[in-house]
């Protein structure tokens, strides 16, 4: 019989505990018209979907199944969202921002990039504060009541990521020049910067701004405590280049949620960083995987919602994990 090494034992042990998630099929599914999703976002509790499509923008319930207003005529949509108190919801082409009420679909603001070309969007819960990454370096902050405008210089290379607390008033972005930066919105002063081995491509922060998530190109998964200011858990995966379409901080900042281009909804604890769930969404017309594009959690029903780039939404049960 042969023996087992101390670390070969202890890999085991970890391989088995990562096995230990949760996992659940899909309660209930449905699918908003047809062809590839090129942009999407849900709602803070999943009940409205926005879907950009080649040549539309439509903006979906998700409790009646049918679209809120006529589609709108927008193509080459690329980047969208809906403001967590889901009046108001985002899209754009890159080149362009244009605002839009989530009751009538009337045109509530549009403001052009100039020169810049955006790479990432976040807005704040009330939907007046928009902010925006560029792949100069530089970011800017929209207040779309005023429709004042604030162009800083934070990075020295593309911003790829960007996130906003509840209030609008902090911002979190990530760069190619391997930093994540923590920042003041009105003032454009940086309170803290981390930097990691390549480049960031994707930042999560809380609502008040204590946690952040940073993810890098190759190996850092890593969860930041921002009060503390202090690195703290890794998500706990052997796997480099991960990447993640969407995450956010839930359960009262204990979980962290994720959407991945392979199909993934997956779960995470902040604490050690390990896996608590995960769900597949569904693929259709005969493609080999389906990416989520978006998701929500609607804990008064215990359930999270996903969207794919096929418009397919999901609910799928978490019952047991709260």
């Amino acid at each position: 019989m042969k023996k087992i090494s101390a670390m070969a034992f202890s890999l085991l042990l970890t391989g088995c505990f990562f096995d230990s998630h949760f996992e659940a099929p899909a309660s209930s599914q449905k699918q908003h018209g047809s062809g590839l999703v090129q942009s999407s976002d849900l709602s803070h509790d999943g009940a409205l979907s926005i879907i950009a499509r080649q040549n539309e923008v439509c903006l979906w319930s998700n409790l009646s199944d049918k679209k809120v207003f006529p589609c709108i005529a927008e193509g080459n949509i690329e980047l969208s969202g809906i403001a967590e108190n889901a009046n108001v919801f985002y899209i754009s082409n890159r080149l362009s921002v244009s605002l839009f009420s989530t009751k009538s679909g009337k045109p509530l603001g549009a403001w052009s990039s100039g020169e810049n070309i955006i790479r990432d969007i976040a807005i704040s819960n009330d939907g007046e504060t928009l902010l925006l990454g560029y792949r100069s370096g530089k970011t800017e902050v929209i207040n779309v009541k005023t429709n004042s405008r604030a162009l800083y210089k934070l990075h020295d290379l593309d911003v790829n990521t960007v996130a906003l607390s509840a209030d609008g008033r902090t911002a979190m972005t990530g760069s190619s020049d391997k930093f994540a930066k923590l920042w003041d919105v009105q003032t454009g002063k940086e309170l803290q910067s981390y930097k990691f081995s390549t480049r960031v491509n994707h930042v999560s922060l809380n609502a008040d701004a204590t946690k952040a998530f940073v993810l890098d190109s190759v190996d850092a998964r890593q969860f930041i405590d921002l009060k503390a200011q202090e690195l703290s858990s890794s998500l706990s995966t052997f796997g480099n280049f991960i990447e993640f379409n969407q995450s956010a901080f839930i359960n009262n900042d204990q979980w962290l949620l994720t959407a991945s281009p392979n199909q993934k909804v997956q779960i995470w604890r902040v604490t050690d960083g390990d896996l608590i769930a995960k769900f597949m969404a569904n693929k259709v017309d005969g493609r080999n995987r389906a990416s989520v594009l978006s998701i929500a959690v609607n804990e008064s029903k215990q359930v999270i919602i996903s969207e794919t780039n096929d418009g397919v939404v999901e609910t799928w049960p978490i019952n047991t994990l709260l």
